[in-house]
């Protein structure tokens, strides 16, 4: 049985709640265990894989979904 959060692919689900990856607590953790540099680069290559196995996901949805949340954890650490 899983207990971290992380994403299956392809569907971008959580493995452990089901709901889309990055789910509310698998943010938590790539914000507690990742600096603002690293945890972008991580979430573009997340983007673009994620775009291509769901072709139905729209732009500006999986933007806010994988990119947009970020933009605090960046401004906080100024």
């Amino acid at each position: 049985m899983r207990t971290e959060h992380v994403a299956e692919r392809p569907s971008w689900d959580c493995a452990v709640c089901g709901a889309p990856w990055p789910c509310g607590p698998a943010r938590l953790r790539l914000r507690s265990t990742m600096g603002p540099t690293p945890l972008a680069i991580f979430l573009w290559s997340c983007f673009e894989e994620a775009v291509g196995d769901l072709p139905h996901l729209g732009g500006a949805e999986a933007i806010k979904r994988f990119l947009t949340w970020t933009r605090g954890q960046v401004c906080a650490r100024h």
